[in-house]
């Protein structure tokens, strides 16, 4: 039985919003009005500190006051204009964890160009493009429409709220071939096509102009060419594999913090494990449902047990270098990647003070996600919270000889489906390797930076890029749905310090090996290029 854990360790579940509910075409304004105002009071109520960014709270009520009269003045009747003015909004909270989603139509209008970009901490690369421009894989984006990138990035933050500079530029990354957002940022952009300003490889600077297409044949597109790939190295969430020389090093992929250990303690709890079961099998492991619910469970893999496989291989060939690739890992849940941690170190994890901070408000949307009320979630915890109370959870000193009911607490508080096996190691690792690389990029997100982050403070060397999240910042998915519009998205409820506040690196965690630009070329813009550069550097 999967057991109820402590409070302040509920999982920091990333909830996956692709599109909005269908919404009507138009409502009255009045309608819209009305939507605005809940989710202001939503924002309120839920985040931990809607204020200090906009200058304190009469400079948030001002804000949103001027926002509310945009929309009378206008007479907004439509919900994907409401989605840019709630956007527009929340932009200067700097929040990657609060949002609105775009709103989904019956008949789409939307036209994308040709054209897919990769984010590095210098800047956007060109990743893919129509065949016939080939010759330019790896071009640097310098303008669009004659506009610098550099005014891009500042516009696009009007929009798009960024935790630091990487999370700026990977926002332009994302929308840079759509027309429904660059028409945001570019006065009198057409409609039919749009003209790329790049720096070549070579360091020639030209200019493509490519046409708009229907997202539907957008998404059919295959005349394309892209990054090499080298099939050497396992792609799919939880695979692994030695490769380079011999069986000195073993490869570990996790495109996603979800699998089966997560999803039977939702349903346990009483939570919605359905949303999270769809899409580990649609967007995480990539193949089809099984129609029984049971069996779509337990057919999932195990975090930890696939983990527990992959270092037995390492033991058997006493391997010394262990990468794990987090690379456009957007989270999932931070729990099951704590026992992961022990099957590395044993009680020198449980030793070791992460020194993080959560601090989490108790909202109504709060207690909604977790399927309960306010009373009966104060039964079950033995607590007597109002709505409005803070819960603060700060990481102290641990005991520096653990003793046998330390770890069986650990264990049994963890989400693990092999907890048997965890029981076994009495404190002692599976295999701790003599190095252990992490691979970070823009896209490594929420749980998946939690990993990367707790394996640094454990000794771990990052590698590759900075991620989007600051270690500083707002934390954990709230839904929430509004009345009229039926937009919906979510907002923060905690506040995390995984760093001193005046520590640099408290926005933006910097790799300890970077990936430059001519790093990149030297690999030819490889979609591996950060392993091909990692086994270069740890097999010479």
């Amino acid at each position: 039985m999967i057991h109820f854990m402590n409070l302040f360790r509920l999982p920091l579940a990333i909830l996956f919003f692709s599109l909005g509910l269908s919404c009507e075409a138009q409502l009255p304004n009045d309608s819209i009005i009305a939507d605005f105002r809940s989710f202001i009071k939503h924002l309120e109520d839920t985040h931990p500190d809607p204020y200090t960014n906009y200058g304190g709270k009469a400079f948030f009520h001002r804000s949103a006051y001027t926002a509310l009269q945009n929309l009378k003045q206008k007479n907004v009747t439509e919900a994907e204009e409401l989605c840019w003015q709630i956007r527009s909004f929340l932009a200067p909270l700097q929040d990657g964890h609060t949002f609105v989603n775009y709103p989904m139509k019956q008949t789409t209008s939307h036209v994308l160009a040709p054209i897919a970009f990769r984010t590095i901490d210098e800047g956007l690369l060109v990743r893919k493009l129509p065949t016939k421009y080939s010759n330019i894989l790896g071009s640097r984006l310098v303008g669009i429409e004659g506009i610098p990138v550099n005014t891009l990035y500042k516009e696009i933050t009007k929009l798009y709220p960024a935790e630091n500079e990487i999370g700026t530029i990977l926002n332009l990354c994302w929308y840079a071939h759509s027309h429904t957002v660059l028409s945001k940022l570019i006065p009198m952009l057409k409609n039919d096509s749009i003209t790329y300003q790049l720096k070549t490889p070579d360091n020639n600077e030209i200019e493509i102009r490519l046409p708009f297409m229907p997202e539907k044949e957008w998404r059919m597109w295959h005349n394309t060419e892209g990054e090499k790939s080298n099939d050497k190295i396992p792609t799919g969430n939880l695979s692994f594999a030695f490769i380079g020389k011999g069986k000195e090093t073993m490869y570990f992929r996790s495109t996603s913090i979800m699998a089966r250990d997560n999803i039977e303690v939702s349903k346990e709890w009483g939570m919605d494990y359905y949303t999270d079961l769809k899409y580990c099998y649609e967007k995480t492991f990539h193949r089809p449902m099984p129609s029984d619910t049971l069996q779509a469970i337990s057919e999932l893999p195990s975090f930890s047990e696939e983990f527990d496989k992959m270092l037995l291989q390492m033991k058997k060939h006493h391997s010394t270098n262990l990468i794990i690739d987090l690379r456009s890992n957007s989270g999932g849940w931070t729990p099951i990647i704590r026992p992961t941690l022990y099957q590395l170190w044993g009680d020198e994890y449980l030793k070791k003070n992460m020194g993080d901070k959560l601090y989490r408000v108790i909202s109504p949307l709060y207690i909604k996600k977790n399927g309960t009320t306010l009373s009966e979630f104060n039964a079950r915890n033995k607590t007597n919270y109002s709505f409005g109370d803070y819960v603060f959870s700060e990481s102290k000193d641990k005991p520096q000889t653990i003793t046998e009911s330390y770890r069986n607490k650990f264990i049994k508080n963890s989400i693990s489906c092999i907890k048997d096996k965890l029981t076994e190691q009495s404190g002692k690792p599976i295999y701790t390797p003599k190095h252990i690389y992490v691979i970070t990029d823009a896209n490594t997100f929420s749980a998946a930076f939690h990993y990367a982050f707790y394996l640094w403070k454990m000794g771990a060397v990052i590698v590759g890029n900075s991620s989007s999240q600051a270690p500083n910042t707002y934390m954990e998915t709230t839904p929430f749905v509004l009345p009229h519009t039926k937009l919906n998205g979510s907002i923060s409820n905690s506040l995390q310090l995984y760093l001193p506040i005046d520590d640099p690196r408290a926005k933006q965690l910097r790799p300890d090996w970077e990936l430059t630009y001519d790093d990149y070329k030297r690999y030819g813009f490889d979609e591996q290029a950060e392993v091909l550069y990692l086994l270069d550097k740890i097999e010479r």
